[in-house]
């Protein structure tokens, strides 16, 4: 059979024409569906075992010649196949397009591989009909749901955001970085925002990758040159995030204007502390009111809470009050008021896990925070000012 698929390969000539450059494609995509299921046999028996590999993306890596990254995710590709079969057809006759089956094998976890299986048929019946770009976006929201709907006593928080940051022998810098939608939402609007007017279609002589760094490089020196003001001051960042009314009560997630799909938990963080606008629509296209904008938290009343927390009141940890925010102890949508009775300074990454599922806080009379996690486990922490008194008998002593 290769003897067959390397002389096609050998003697075929392609036009340069659109439409066979595109069938073409589909070939080499249900070629590679084909490939990936026999690798998930392969592995499946452990074949790679007879060479004396160590795995199956070990053998890839040595008899295929892949690199690491590639070798993983064939195997993973293969794996998940294998486990739904109905994509797994769709990809071999082309209903799946290789861009489309990596969109939604990409937002199918374990721990929702069986409901997607469950629906498999009539989902990939109405993925097939959109663009790639469109299925990620139907895909990502799916997998939001389905998380939130996972029968599992311990909820699973959104993956980290990762960045390596490492010098090369020749003395330049390699940045690598694998971003929430959050995170990367963030970062893409302070790039766009940093390269200024110039990065228009008038600027040939650097590239967009060039602007980029260069705007990357005006951020950092920004934040350093700014790393000497009082604490209280602050500049929110600028994203925009569309969320349902019904979704924002249901705490369940938005999405930016760029079809970017933001979680409930990092929603409920970011409707904390940001700048609100009310539009009211009919249908999906007739605007009947907009409001004005509202600043859920004033820098004066953010200035108080630093005056009285200091830093990140989460128990155990004491990030800086300028890496903090004002957090809602009782959520906004649950009718918390704005005040300092309700409010509490924590960074972002403790801002973001007091709305994951499970996690709750309460905030006492004396600014005493109680946070409760999953398990049932409380955690204190006090103000620096009103720090827990030892009891007499201790004192005495």
């Amino acid at each position: 059979m290769t003897a067959v698929l390397e002389a096609l390969v050998e003697g075929l000539e392609l036009d340069v024409d659109g439409d066979e450059l595109v069938a073409a494609q589909r070939c080499v995509d249900r070629l590679a569906a084909k490939l990936a299921l026999a690798y998930g046999d392969f592995d499946a028996h452990q074949l790679w075992d007879l060479d004396g590999a160590t795995s199956m993306t070990a053998w890839l890596r040595d008899r295929g010649a892949m690199a690491s990254g590639d070798a993983a995710r064939t195997v993973a590709t293969g794996s998940r196949l294998r486990r739904l079969p109905v994509t797994a057809a769709a990809a071999l006759d082309a209903t799946l397009s290789g861009g489309q089956l990596k969109a939604v094998l990409a937002n199918v976890s374990e721990r929702t591989e069986e409901r997607f299986a469950g629906h498999e048929a009539e989902l990939v019946a109405s993925l097939a009909a959109l663009s790639v770009r469109q299925c990620a976006q139907a895909m990502r929201w799916w997998a939001m749901r389905a998380e939130d709907d996972a029968d599992e006593a311990e909820p699973r928080p959104e993956p980290p955001s990762k960045l390596s940051l490492s010098r090369s022998l020749g003395g330049r810098w390699r940045l690598d970085a694998e971003l929430g939608p959050l995170d990367g939402e963030v970062l893409d609007t302070a790039l766009r925002l940093a390269q200024g007017f110039d990065a228009d279609e008038a600027d040939t002589a650097r590239s967009p990758a060039q602007r980029r760094a260069e705007a990357l490089g005006e951020i950092c020196r920004g934040y350093l040159q700014r790393r000497d003001q009082p604490a209280g001051s602050r500049h929110r960042p600028h994203v925009n995030v569309i969320v349902h009314l019904d979704d924002l009560l249901a705490r369940r997630g938005g999405e930016c204007p760029d079809a970017t799909v933001i979680d409930g938990a990092s929603l409920g963080a970011l409707s904390c502390d940001s700048v609100l606008h009310r539009v009211l629509v009919a249908g999906r296209s007739t605007v009947l009111d907009y409001g004005t904008s509202t600043r859920t938290i004033s820098a004066n009343l953010f200035a108080a809470l630093v005056g009285r927390d200091r830093h990140c009141r989460f128990p155990g940890c004491d990030r800086p009050a300028s890496w903090c925010e004002a957090h809602h102890v009782v959520h906004v949508a649950d009718g918390g008021a704005t005040c300092p009775s309700n409010l509490v300074l924590v960074c972002s990454r403790h801002h973001h896990r007091l709305h994951q599922p499970g996690w709750s806080a309460t905030l006492g009379e004396e600014a005493e925070l109680v946070v409760s996690d999953p398990n049932g486990r409380h955690r204190t922490s006090h103000p620096p000012g009103h720090s827990p008194r030892p009891p007499p008998e201790v004192l005495a002593a």
